[in-house]
């Protein structure tokens, strides 16, 4: 569903940009799948998505969501720990549990550059769109065995993580086109 929707995105459709438009089919996609396959209620994705909105405030607030200011590590990233806080929250799990599912999705897409094709940053974001919702879902997962309660790091922790590294990216991998995947043989 993620891939849907992040191809509806690259079409020039309606989307909802959450946290932006490069990762615009991930919370959507998970939406779509709780609601439909695992039955949620209107309440649980309200309660979901009000968690994902809380994570994606502080992540932009703390650190960035600009694939072209930390890569995106920032956009799919930052969607991935909305994703895993919509679904915690959605499944009426603990906020230690909410944050430690955020931290552990965005704690994996650390280092994440944005290499667009073409100049085109859908080309690489609509597949990671379906990757990070697969990264969310197991985060949730994680999380709610009980990994909140031995987690060693926190989800502002990560932020700031993804912070210094986007930083210290070089300008390349960063919505320009002009390094990683899109300077390849075959894209250029």
């Amino acid at each position: 569903y993620a891939l849907a929707a992040a191809e509806e995105n690259a079409a020039g459709s309606l989307v909802v940009t959450a946290p932006t438009s490069g990762s615009a089919g991930l919370l959507p996609g998970l939406v779509y799948f709780l609601k439909h396959h695992e039955a949620a209620t209107p309440e649980q994705l309200r309660e979901g998505l009000l968690a994902a909105g809380l994570i994606g405030l502080v992540a932009r607030r703390n650190a960035s969501i600009a694939g072209a200011e930390v890569g995106c590590q920032g956009e799919i990233g930052v969607a991935s720990a909305m994703g895993a806080a919509f679904l915690c929250q959605a499944h009426g799990l603990d906020a230690r549990t909410v944050e430690c599912a955020a931290e552990i999705a965005l704690e994996h897409h650390l280092g994440l550059s944005c290499d667009p094709v073409g100049g085109y940053v859908q080309i690489p974001c609509i597949e990671r769109n379906a990757a990070g919702a697969v990264a969310a879902y197991n985060a949730f997962l994680l999380a709610g065995t009980g990994s909140a309660d031995s987690s060693l790091v926190s989800f502002d922790e990560v932020l700031a993580a993804m912070l210094e590294t986007g930083r210290a990216m070089a300008n390349a991998y960063k919505e320009t086109s002009l390094g990683g995947l899109a300077n390849c043989a075959c894209c250029s």
